[in-house]
């Protein structure tokens, strides 16, 4: 790895060099101080006030009192004005008004004190506490420069990873169905069967409603319900309506809710792959969404031959995990049991009040 070279600018010009656009500090630099923060300030710079009365004459404690607290204000109001604008040309106009705020000082202390050991003393005590002042600030402006940055570079890599996933969950759903699909396809195509034009109608309804699916980082889940529905219609016709029934019960809530594309679809095609299509009898399957309390179920339950006891995911449903949790925060899970009176159940639970991460615009 290259070394970074050194920036000698910072012995004239101090301070981070990048300045961060609105968009960047609304997604990174919107919060206010916190209140460990200002406490931790007002504790050091009260410790200063206590170290320069010690050394300041005691005929003058309420000048210099005065003096101080009217620093104080300054130095706080400098300290929010730079928590919104930690960059070094900031850092300048402040510190260039503090300097100024000092040389007035220093001409009224001149002015008023008549003798010369006084007024060195004082001068002394300005001139120190305004420095103490200004390295508070600087320190302020690069830890909360390091702070934003930070947070865009982990956002960059979230970012990354959703995209990623979403990426994978794309290469793995269309592939082997649309292979498998097609297989079938051309099979009765060359044997003349008649179920070859309701399968073909299926498949470019499906393709119609897919091949955008996954070019959004998030989508309604009544456009995915669509997609779904597609997607059964050409299984129905594949397997044969007494092999497949399938029903899709979701309500308005639900399908306006914003999801990561392609997790119920995943969901759907495991439980026709495990749950149906073992079952030569015939199967059934239903895809349910509603809100419960305070978070938004999705369930896929099939009345196949179930799952085992805490299954080992596959890549599919590790997929599912990842993006829940990219994309809907800690508080969303996908969950996988047997259901009641045989089958399997798959439920993806996700609170309704949580952040959404999609692609940087």
């Amino acid at each position: 790895m290259k070394p970074q070279p050194i920036d000698w600018t910072q012995l004239w010009y101090p301070g981070p060099t990048r300045v961060y656009t609105p968009d960047e500090m609304a997604r990174a630099g919107s919060d206010a101080p916190s209140a460990t923060l200002v406490a931790m300030a007002g504790i050091n710079f009260a410790l200063l006030a206590f170290a320069v009365m010690q050394v300041a004459p005691p005929e003058h404690t309420a000048r210099l009192t005065g003096a101080l607290v009217a620093l104080a204000v300054i130095g706080n109001q400098a300290g929010r004005w730079l928590w919104w604008r930690p960059w070094r040309r900031s850092l300048m106009w402040v510190w260039g008004w503090m300097v100024a705020f000092m040389l007035l000082m220093s001409l009224g202390i001149r002015w008023r004190l008549p003798q010369p050991e006084d007024r060195l003393t004082l001068h002394w005590v300005v001139v120190l506490s305004t420095l103490a002042l200004t390295l508070m600030q600087w320190f302020l402006v690069v830890w909360r420069s390091q702070q934003i940055e930070a947070r865009l570079n982990a956002q960059q890599e979230r970012e990354k990873a959703i995209e990623m996933a979403r990426r994978l969950a794309a290469a793995q759903i269309e592939p082997h169905f649309l292979f498998n699909t097609l297989a079938g396809l051309q099979h009765w195509v060359q044997t003349q069967d008649e179920r070859a034009a309701p399968l073909l109608a299926a498949l470019t309804g499906y393709l119609r409603a897919t091949l955008p699916l996954f070019d959004r980082p998030l989508l309604a889940a009544g456009d995915e319900l669509l997609a779904i529905e597609r997607y059964l219609q050409v299984m129905q016709a594949r397997l044969g309506p007494a092999r497949l029934q399938w029903r899709i019960d979701v309500d308005t809530t639900a399908r306006a809710a914003l999801l990561p594309p392609g997790l119920l679809l995943t969901l759907v095609e495991n439980a026709v792959q495990h749950g149906v299509e073992p079952r030569l009898s015939g199967g059934e399957l239903r895809v349910q969404g509603a809100t419960r309390g305070d978070d938004l179920v999705f369930e896929v339950r099939d009345n196949g031959p179930g799952t085992a006891v805490d299954p080992p995911d596959g890549t599919g449903l590790a997929n599912i995990r990842q993006r829940l949790a990219l994309s809907c925060g800690p508080g969303a899970r996908l969950s996988l049991e047997a259901a009641a009176g045989g089958g399997c159940r798959a439920e993806i639970s996700i609170p309704l009040k949580r952040p959404l991460t999609v692609d940087s615009p």
